[in-house]
C-alpha cells in the first residue's frame, strides 16, 4: 500500500498544535529559526502514521531535504529528541523567560486599549479614522522608554525575540501613521483623520478606507503574533 494516498488521515488540529508548540512555532532543525513557512513532516514518511513521535515541524527547505533523504530519519529523530530535552531542561530559565514574555504581552495589551466610558476596549479597525488619544500617548511613552523593553521585556530565545521585535516594529509604524498622517486633534478623546480630497467625493471615502486598512493590517498582524506568544507562554513554558 502506498504511503502517499490522497485519502490519508488528516492530522487532528489539537495534535498539530502540540507539534507546533513543541517546536516553539519554528523549524525543529537546530540553528534554523524560520517561523513563517512551516510544515509538519512524517519522520518515517508514512503519512498515515500520525503519532506525535512521528511528527516534526520543519521549514519548507528542510522539509524538502527530509523527503530527499539529505536529512535522514535518524537525524530527524535526534532533532525530535533535542526538542524534548530542551523543553525538559533549565526549568528556572524557562520560568524567567515566561515571565518576560507574559509581561511584554500585558504591556502591549495595555498600550492598545483605552477607557471607553468606563469600559476597557481594544483598538480596532476604526483606529485608522478615529485614533484614540489615550493609545497615542501610551505608544509615545513606550518608545520614549524603549530601554525598558530591551532590559525587562525582550526575550532571550531567537524565535520569541523575533516575534516581540516585530510587534514593537508594528507598534512604531502605527505611531508613525498617527504622527505623520493628517490627523486633527481638537482636545477630545480622539484625533480624526482628515482626507485631502473634498468631502462627499469618492476620493474622500477611498482615502478613509485606505487609512483604516493601513492601520487595521498592522493591528491584525500584532494580534496574530501576540496569539502565538500567548500560546508559547501557556503551552510551552507553562
Amino acid at each position: 500500500m502506498s504511503t502517499y494516498q490522497s485519502d490519508r488521515p488528516t492530522i487532528p488540529a489539537n495534535l498539530r498544535r502540540e507539534v507546533e508548540v513543541e517546536a516553539g512555532h519554528e523549524c525543529s532543525i537546530t540553528g534554523c529559526n524560520e517561523h513563517t513557512y512551516l510544515e509538519i513532516h512524517h519522520i518515517n514518511q508514512n503519512r498515515e502514521d500520525n503519532r506525535k513521535e512521528n511528527l516534526i515541524l520543519l521549514c519548507d527547505k528542510h522539509h524538502k531535504m527530509a523527503h530527499a533523504g539529505v536529512i535522514d530519519r535518524r537525524a530527524l529523530h535526534n532533532y525530535k529528541e533535542a526538542l524534548r530535552a530542551r523543553l525538559n531542561s533549565n526549568a528556572f530559565v524557562r520560568e524567567q523567560e515566561g515571565d518576560r514574555v507574559h509581561h511584554f504581552l500585558k504591556t502591549v495589551t495595555d498600550i492598545l486599549s483605552y477607557n471607553d466610558c468606563g469600559e476597557i476596549s481594544s483598538v480596532g479597525s476604526e483606529t485608522g479614522y478615529w485614533f484614540e488619544q489615550e493609545v497615542y500617548v501610551k505608544l509615545s511613552n513606550f518608545f520614549l522608554n524603549i530601554h525598558i523593553y530591551n532590559l525587562e521585556l525582550r526575550s532571550y530565545g531567537p524565535s520569541v525575540m523575533d516575534r516581540q521585535d516585530r510587534i514593537v516594529d508594528l507598534m512604531r509604524q502605527v505611531l508613525n501613521i498617527r504622527e505623520q498622517g493628517n490627523y486633527h486633534y481638537n482636545g477630545s478623546y480622539c484625533a480624526k483623520f482628515i482626507p485631502k480630497s473634498a468631502p462627499g467625493t469618492s476620493e474622500y471615502d477611498n482615502e478613509i478606507s485606505a487609512q483604516i486598512k493601513l492601520v487595521e493590517d498592522k493591528l491584525l498582524e500584532i494580534q496574530k503574533l501576540a496569539f502565538e506568544l500567548w500560546d508559547y507562554v501557556e503551552n510551552r513554558l507553562g
